[in-house]
């Protein structure tokens, strides 16, 4: 049932547990899990073209690749077949679009990342999957202290 599974990932500890959740449901189900991280470019839309912009799109990339690699680390790991994919763009919209372009089976995405100010003013990437999904999509909530 669940063959192609998506899991969205931002580098954050919440990102992580969601491919942990992800990789667990590939080994069940003898899936596939790939990994996707949105370098939310659209955030620095409003800066000035020039090396700082260019700089700042750098590090967003360095962080996504990082981010995947250690996803992919956890997936051989675990035995799981990996695939990712880094992408540019409105996070949730992107991870949406992935998600019916490469036919997945499930969304799976941290129900929190970004917390605060940063939350209330970007929205939520979650909610957004949520709400917009035509696919199952499994929100792993934080982990209880």
């Amino acid at each position: 049932m669940f063959e192609k599974i998506l899991v969205a990932t931002d580098g954050s500890d919440h990102g992580t547990r969601a491919a942990k959740v992800a990789i667990e449901l590939g080994k069940v189900s003898g899936g596939t899990v790939t990994a996707i991280y949105v370098a939310d470019t659209n955030r620095t839309s409003h800066l000035p073209d020039d090396m700082l912009l260019f700089s700042i799109r750098e590090l967003l990339l360095k962080e996504g690749k990082e981010a995947l690699k250690h996803v992919e680390r956890m997936a051989k790991d675990a035995g799981v077949p990996f695939e990712s994919t880094l992408v540019e763009g409105n996070p949730g919209g992107e991870i949406l679009s992935y998600a019916e372009k490469a036919d997945m089976d499930i969304i799976i995405i941290g129900s929190v990342g970004r917390t605060g100010l940063d939350k209330f003013l970007l929205g939520s990437v979650a909610e957004k999957v949520v709400r917009n999904s035509k696919i199952p999509v499994l929100t792993v909530p934080r982990e209880q202290s």
